[in-house]
């Protein structure tokens, strides 16, 4: 992804020819913008594609709210990962691996851990994370569960950012989405030494809004005083920047960002895999600003260099952390989690075992008096997915060896749904109410037995949403950063994520005097 411009190109407010066009004292000529998706899931998406990729098992989300990300990693994966080549008894290389629908594999998230210091907000978090109980499964009685295959621990934890936490030494990923701008001067500098220095993550991902795509909903040349009353003006008063929600203690342009993402990578031995940004706006700016504003977030991805000098870093990180002097309480462990794994989960098939699978695959058929059923609706039928040890590749074998089922395969780029065939159909067709409930569905008018039958169901078309779950909040009816209510300010001493309350909680700043973020509104056009 490329790094991204900020140039901002502005007409002046003063600006004849302009004038007598619109009325600059006026919110109506601003350009809406809108996602799709929403802003915080394309933060998201980006998010979990570089753990699927990279296949990561062990995550810490550090200011992770109400738990919206660990939610999603506390889900199960629908099979296990492909079991070794020794499982089955015979070279299966050249055989497409069943991945339907998606060229990455799936989530096979191990352990998760989250930090915040709301406790209202981990409330949700919690629960979000918690196996599903006797009193959830009436929830699923209309829907397919699915059975997990993998053993889970997911911890919550109560505490500020500044507070060691020897737990999290060594974590395989941390993520850190939309925090950094609410972090009062004071503590932005700690961010990094116990990050990257002493936690010592293979990999960090970090966002945060981009405030040179802030001119993208306002026209060219708009006055201050039509951009104040659809934002806010800095809280801190270091610069005359307007940001995108009342909380933010800065907002960095791309150039301040990379500065910043590579000054901290060279410092604590990170490399930078991946700068740029996510979330462009649906409609064409007006003025054709949109290359030169770039995307609503900026992102990057460090991955640590494995020199051997992780020890020595450590201890320079926590050096650095001591010297700031920010104290704070240890934090607290709110909940942990076990889910456990199916108990025939990861169970070696035999000879035996593969001819009982296809016979539930045939009974099963045969019960619903279908022809042909999709691979995966045979898979989500709990026994016969068991009997499989959570290997769908288990499930395929069987099917292959079984003498009454032939195997449709769909296309290597997973355009087209794997099927079982019932050879000889079924004696006594259910006849369905509605045609949505036949076999039908699955055969093309013209098939000839013998051939792979294509889906016949098309994909609901996309509907546009221009509202995030995560509290995106309004530029002049437009969407903009969502941005957490949480943000790490002192309180008794302590500092923790909280509710801004006011001027008082982020103070004169003097730490931000060496010029990080000293590129004013005027320097930034």
């Amino acid at each position: 992804m490329a790094t991204m411009t900020t140039t901002i190109h502005e007409i002046d407010e003063h600006n004849g020819d302009l004038a007598e066009e619109i009325d600059l004292d006026s919110d109506a000529a601003n350009p809406q913008v809108t996602f799709y998706p929403p802003l915080f899931l394309q933060r998201r998406i980006w998010i979990l594609d570089i753990l699927r990729r990279e296949s990561i098992v062990d995550v810490l989300d550090v200011g992770c709210g109400e738990g919206q990300l660990l939610s999603v990693l506390a889900q199960p994966a629908p099979w296990l990962a492909p079991p070794p080549a020794s499982l089955f008894p015979e070279p299966r290389a050249n055989e497409p691996e069943y991945n339907y629908k998606s060229d990455m594999p799936n989530l096979h998230a191990r352990r998760i851990a989250g930090l915040d210091v709301s406790a209202s907000d981990l409330a949700f978090a919690v629960k979000g994370t918690a196996p599903p109980g006797v009193s959830d499964e009436d929830a699923y009685t209309y829907s397919v569960r699915v059975t997990r295959w993998e053993d889970l621990t997911a911890k919550v934890w109560k505490g500020g950012l500044q507070v060691i936490n020897e737990e999290f030494v060594g974590v395989e990923c941390i993520v850190c989405t939309e925090v950094i701008e609410h972090l009062p001067p004071d503590i932005l500098p700690a961010l990094a030494p116990t990050l990257l220095g002493i936690y010592r993550p293979g990999r960090l991902l970090l966002t945060t809004p981009s405030y040179a795509f802030n001119a993208r909903f306002t026209r060219p040349g708009a006055p201050r005083s039509v951009r104040a009353r659809q934002a806010y003006p800095d809280p801190t008063e270091r610069t005359d920047r307007i940001f995108r929600h009342s909380d933010h203690k800065f907002e960095w342009t791309a150039e301040e960002f990379a500065a910043w993402c590579r000054g901290a990578a060279a410092e604590w031995g990170y490399e930078i895999e991946e700068l740029g940004g996510v979330g462009r706006a649906l409609e064409d700016d007006p003025w054709g600003r949109d290359d030169a504003l770039g995307d609503a977030s900026l992102v990057v991805a460090f991955r640590r260099k494995d020199d051997g000098n992780d020890a020595e870093r450590g201890e320079r990180g926590r050096a650095a952390l001591a010297a700031l002097g920010l104290g704070g309480a240890p934090h607290e462990l709110l909940a942990e989690h076990v889910h456990k794994a199916h108990e025939m989960a990861r169970q070696r098939p035999t000879a035996d075992s593969v001819k009982q699978i296809g016979d539930a695959v045939k009974a099963r058929m045969e019960s619903f008096r279908e022809a042909f059923i999709s691979l995966e609706q045979m898979w989500y039928e709990q026994d016969v997915s068991a009997l499989c040890g959570g290997w769908i590749e288990v499930l395929i074998w069987a099917v292959e060896e079984y003498e009454g089922l032939t195997l449709l395969k769909g296309g290597a780029d997973g355009s087209k749904e794997w099927s079982i065939e019932l050879v000889g159909g079924v004696k006594d067709p259910l006849v369905a109410m509605w045609p949505a409930e036949t076999s039908v569905d699955y055969i093309p008018h013209d098939w000839i037995p013998g051939q792979d039958p294509e889906a016949a169901l098309s994909d609901d078309e996309d509907v546009v949403s221009s509202t995030g779950a995560d509290g995106d909040v309004s530029w002049n009816g437009s969407e903009i950063e969502d941005a957490p209510d949480e943000t790490l300010v002192q309180q008794d001493g302590d500092y923790i994520w909280g509710k801004a309350g006011g001027d008082d909680t982020w103070g004169k700043a003097g730490g931000w005097s060496d010029g990080k973020c000293a590129g004013d509104e005027q320097a930034a056009k």
